[in-house]
């Protein structure tokens, strides 16, 4: 196990933050929690349990609760900023995680690490969402087949049309801003995913990232626990992305064995929840024993192939991958076509075939 790990679960479960350890021990637990992106909610954790650590790292706890605290205003100065212009044209966005999901669901914006601003809006309104980010300026990064990053010194923004490409796990996402409800952002006007759509949104982010960090299970445990109370209401037409639910709540009952879903929250064979237990018991070992890795697609794909039962599910993702890959334009593939001198979208898609070829054939050198 990672060094600091069984501390750091301890003061996540509430449990044993009043254990007598040394500075050590506690040095290798705050370098953790900043590995795992939990730091804030660690300290918030061990407040709560009316425990710290040695008095010498007092002053550090503080300097973490201040740091945090500057970084939630900066992050949230810049959403209101973003939804404020928004509003102007009468447009409507959906933040997704940032500072508006740790204000519901940690009950501070402190307390949720976050490196940028996810917006998703109606698919045709993507052209006015983009001409209001440049016109408060932003600079457009290379789009993909669901969204495109903007940068403006510091600040980052991904504004989404979707949370996925649908080949590999169809949202719905028109249907999701159908049942989306009106709510503000310290006092600005956006719109919420309903409570069953914003599960499944962490629960597809969670495995996008193969479950790799505390931050990600975190999230889904605290989402888990906001569950209505009158009951579970999925959108039918999203009942094929039951198996991220399952794995969801698999990952968050591995930090929080005591989670506790009053509704079930999906209805799948008894041989793919097995399977995904296995899955889970695999990504909390090695959660548990190695730090999170920089994932590129393949490494994901092959993750999302790990996912399904053997057999035909299986064929039938890689298939699906296989049109992903006929299909997107991505920034490598700009990246390709601009040493031909060719910028355009057609340009690189035209050039992609070429580039996965020549991809594939240096993979295979090196592994000969």
């Amino acid at each position: 196990m990672r060094d600091g790990m069984q501390c750091l679960l301890e003061i996540l479960r509430g449990q044993g933050a009043d254990r007598a350890r040394d500075a050590a021990e506690w040095e290798a637990v705050l370098v953790l929690a900043a590995e795992e992106r939990v730091l804030p909610w660690a300290v918030s954790c061990l407040r709560a349990q009316d425990a710290s650590p040695a008095p010498e790292f007092e002053t550090r706890l503080r300097a973490i609760e201040r740091d945090a605290a500057i970084a939630a205003f900066y992050w949230s100065t810049q959403l209101k900023e973003v939804l404020q212009a928004f509003a102007r044209l009468k447009l409507t966005a959906v933040p997704l995680k940032g500072p508006f999901l740790a204000e519901r669901l940690y009950g501070s914006t402190a307390l949720r690490v976050g490196r940028d601003l996810d917006l998703l809006v109606a698919k045709g309104d993507v052209a006015r969402a983009e001409a209001v980010l440049t016109a408060i300026g932003f600079v457009a990064g290379v789009a993909d087949d669901y969204h495109r990053q903007w940068y403006r010194q510091s600040a980052t923004i991904e504004l989404h049309h979707d949370v996925e490409n649908p080949l590999t796990f169809n949202f719905e996402v028109e249907s999701a801003l159908r049942r989306a409800r009106p709510a503000e952002f310290q006092g600005q006007p956006c719109r919420q995913l309903a409570p069953e759509d914003e599960l499944l949104f962490l629960c597809l982010h969670a495995a996008r990232h193969r479950n790799e960090r505390l931050s990600l299970i975190v999230d889904l445990q605290l989402a888990f626990r906001k569950l209505p109370a009158n009951g579970w209401h999925p959108r039918p037409e999203v009942a094929g992305l039951d198996d991220l639910l399952v794995l969801g709540l698999a990952m968050a009952r591995r930090l929080y064995p005591d989670l506790v879903v009053g509704t079930p929250v999906a209805a799948i064979s008894r041989r793919k929840s097995e399977h995904l237990e296995r899955v889970a018991n695999r990504l909390w070992e090695r959660l548990l024993t190695r730090g999170s890795e920089s994932l590129d697609w393949r490494a994901v794909h092959a993750f999302y192939l790990e996912m399904e039962l053997p057999g035909w599910p299986r064929m039938h993702r890689r298939y699906r991958h296989m049109r992903i890959l006929a299909g997107r334009v991505i920034a490598p593939d700009y990246e390709f076509a601009a040493r031909f001198g060719m910028r355009r979208r057609w340009q690189a898609r035209m050039l992609r075939p070429v580039r996965l070829l020549f991809e594939s054939m240096r993979v295979g050198r090196s592994n000969a």
